[in-house]
């Protein structure tokens, strides 16, 4: 397992968290970073996937499913929920019934007061997750033995074919957007990664690659915060975010792979654990406790708008990782024993549950 990816995971759930802090609709800081983790989850995501569907096949999709849709479904319900009943705690969300269907089946709809946006804001981008693992089952299914490959090359010709017809109907255009090419960026990195770790002992007598390894992932890092700064210089997403995102995956698990570098807190693996549901609720915590709690159009003093930012982001995380570990955790553990135990093969070197934690959003 590598322990750098959860590291990442932590790292991109933090900075959407700061993000929405920061945000016009949090407490409206003057440079507002952290949107492009959800740019990082892509490629990680594009990484796992890669390995996990070449290295375990089996019920690839099923296992998809158990470990997004539950944790997905009950907070798009509590959510719909909340917008019945207290609507003015949300401004972009209303308990409309076609809107909620759609975002439970994962189906990407324009409404007129939210555009392409579901019931659960955050989930456009398990939208393109799932959208993702469907391909890859599709390629599976197809061609096994290159169904990364084929699910990139679908991924590729769909975007285009949507492109090039001049179709304007929003819920398909949504698979057009450059964004979805991150999985590929993904992709392309786990195959990176595995031929350049085929000649890892060749490398790790080398310690000059260890120094390179760290400057193209501060570099990378720093690339993503200055770049969303300056709006992406005029770039597309997927060039500006998508490929300081690929850089920073690879070099990471390189960093891990190669030279043996990894981050072995605790802490910061179990908020990666976390991240799904910390990507999930984090809105939720935020929006609700300024709005309950900060006259609307106040203007805090920069000492007091940190503090408040800390703290937001603070239990944001603890409230997350308390419902990973007492609720999330336990159901997943249940699910995989109930649907997957009798078919996963104990020799699969990424069957074990703490693999399974590696391939969430």
């Amino acid at each position: 397992m590598l322990l750098n990816l959860q590291v990442l995971r932590a790292a991109a759930a933090l900075a959407v968290v700061y993000f929405h802090v920061t945000s016009e609709a949090g407490l409206n800081f003057r440079v507002q970073v952290g949107a492009h983790g959800v740019d990082v989850f892509f490629v990680i995501s594009g990484f796992i996937i890669a390995c996990v569907g070449t290295r375990a096949p089996e019920r690839f999709f099923l296992r998809r499913v158990i470990r997004v849709v539950p944790a997905y479904w009950t907070a798009t319900l509590a959510v719909f929920a909340l917008a019945a009943v207290a609507p003015g705690l949300l401004h972009s969300t209303r308990a409309d019934i076609a809107e909620l269907l759609c975002s439970l089946l994962f189906v990407p709809r324009e409404t007129a007061y939210s555009g392409v946006v579901p019931t659960l804001v955050l989930g456009w981008s398990l939208n393109y997750e799932m959208y993702f693992y469907g391909l890859f089952a599709l390629s599976l299914l197809a061609a096994p033995r290159s169904a990364a490959i084929v699910c990139c090359a679908a991924i590729i010709a769909i975007a285009l074919a949507i492109q090039v017809s001049g179709v304007s109907h929003a819920s398909l255009r949504f698979y057009a957007r450059p964004l979805v090419l991150e999985f590929v960026y993904g992709v392309a990195a786990y195959f990176v990664f595995e031929a350049i770790g085929r000649r890892a002992t060749w490398l790790a007598r080398r310690p000059e690659g260890r120094g390179a390894l760290w400057l193209v992932c501060a570099g990378a890092a720093l690339g993503l915060v200055v770049e969303e700064a300056h709006a992406g210089f005029g770039l597309p997403r997927c060039v500006a975010a998508g490929v300081p995102a690929f850089a920073l995956v690879l070099s990471c698990t390189l960093l891990e792979r190669v030279y043996g570098a990894r981050v072995r807190s605790k802490v910061v693996h179990l908020i990666g654990e976390s991240s799904y549901v910390l990507y999930l609720i984090h809105p939720y915590v935020i929006y609700s406790l300024l709005r309950t709690t900060l006259r609307r159009g106040v203007v805090l003093a920069a000492p007091a708008a940190i503090a408040i930012a800390v703290a937001l982001v603070a239990l944001s995380v603890l409230t997350a990782v308390a419902v990973h570990v007492w609720v999330e955790a336990p159901a997943l553990r249940a699910l995989r024993r109930w649907l997957l135990r009798p078919v996963m093969s104990p020799a699969s070197p990424m069957a074990s549950d703490a693999a399974l934690r590696l391939t969430a959003v």
